[in-house]
């Protein structure tokens, strides 16, 4: 069985500066920087390839005379501050070269100052200082693992990350479909969230129904033993999830006090369980699922659905080795996904590679399915009843 991840703890920092502009220098004599109450400013998005223009915390440049400039406007002179952040007390510049737009007026004469058009800004994850507090953070887990993609102090940094752009030849993260008009009827039952396995052994409600196979996963077998105890007996593929439609799929679940046979209708909510900010599991928002209770196991919440997910992790046993002779079965607990890395998009890439390790057929089409249907979302939070069996 699947079992919880490590919590992602929502981290929240405030780091705001005031731009250093040589050009105004000496049009201002009194420089302050904004308080630590001052609101997040949220970042337009950009494509790789349109111009930039600076919002919160990004560079700025004022021209005129100075006068009647708010005291504590952007463009006071001197450099900002940082008063609080990953690090504190860290002296900042607005771009990585502290350096008077070519033209300006450098000894701060009174009067318009001219420059060069801004170049486009790069799109590129730009990573922020390190935080001693989180020695490993990047771009991706600030994005996904806190909000402050949409603070102004952040406003420079991780911009592919927190979506501000696309970069060249990139694929972004796909849009979440729209189930709206399917008919399909709203679940506005308990909450509860996904985890995924698949360990090949005869799932325990079986031994009520005789859904059970052979090693080849297909034909069906007497034998009541299950191969994680030695016996000849695993799951059959056609337990594997599969689609009915964009916005439905059927599968089969692992749950805490089985009700062995009993279905459920779970609705997605767009969260993820233990990150919120998840980018799959916010692009299956509104889809919805039938699943059938198969399985128990030990290791399932009494809030948990348990997929069965070939590809998925095997959890507290494991026949799959021995059903497809391989060891390469992923990461224990979280199976193939746990094991990539990379951004969203090349961590659905690494799943899609290695779902060819298992089997052609329903199997291997199972761990397709989540890649292309549940979009690799990650422990993904749901809504849920008691529904009548359709399969």
């Amino acid at each position: 069985m699947q079992n919880p991840s490590r919590a992602s703890t929502l981290r929240h920092r405030r780091l705001i500066w005031c731009p250093a502009v040589a050009a105004l220098a000496a049009l201002f004599s009194v420089g302050a920087c904004q308080s630590d109450d001052a609101p997040s400013a949220s970042v337009a998005p950009f494509s790789g390839s349109s111009n930039f223009a600076p919002s919160a915390g990004a560079s700025s440049i004022v021209q005129g005379t100075g006068a009647n400039q708010p005291a504590n406007g952007v463009g006071a002179g001197g450099s900002g501050t940082a008063e609080s952040g990953p690090q504190g007390n860290l002296s900042l510049s607005p771009n990585a070269d502290n350096a008077a737009a070519p033209g300006a007026n450098a000894g701060g004469a009174a009067g318009s100052t001219s420059m060069m058009p801004m170049a486009p800004k790069p799109c590129v994850d730009t990573e922020p200082p390190p935080d001693p507090d989180w020695p490993d953070a990047n771009c991706e887990r600030w994005a996904t693992e806190t909000s402050e993609c949409s603070a102004a102090w952040f406003a420079n940094y991780c911009d592919v990350s927190c979506g501000r752009c696309v970069p060249e030849g990139a694929t972004p993260p796909p849009p979440a479909v729209d189930c709206s008009g399917e008919g399909l009827p709203n679940v506005t039952g308990g909450n509860g969230y996904a985890t995924r396995y698949w360990d090949c052994c005869q799932p325990a409600c079986a031994q009520n129904d005789g859904h059970r196979c052979n090693q080849d996963g297909t034909t069906r077998t007497g034998n009541n033993q299950s191969s994680c105890q030695g016996g000849g007996s695993y799951a059959c593929y056609d337990e594997s999830p599969h689609a009915i439609s964009d916005c439905l799929s059927y599968g089969y679940i692992a749950k805490a006090n089985p009700n062995c046979g009993g279905c459920y209708r779970i609705q997605f909510t767009g969260e993820g369980y233990y990150n919120a900010n998840d980018p799959g599991s916010k692009a299956i928002k509104g889809k919805q699922m039938i699943v059938k209770v198969s399985n128990t196991g030990s290791d399932v919440a009494g809030n948990q659905f348990d997929l069965m997910i070939p590809g998925g992790g095997v959890g507290l046993f494991n026949a799959c080795s021995k059903q497809w002779n391989s060891n390469d079965l992923g990461a224990q607990y979280g199976g193939f996904l746990t094991n990539c890395t990379g951004a969203y998009s090349e961590k659905k890439e690494c799943v899609r590679q290695n779902c060819n390790k298992i089997p052609a057929g329903p199997a291997r089409d199972g761990c397709l399915w989540f890649v292309d249907w549940l979009q690799a979302a990650d422990d993904p939070n749901f809504t849920s009843q008691a529904v009548n069996c359709p399969f």
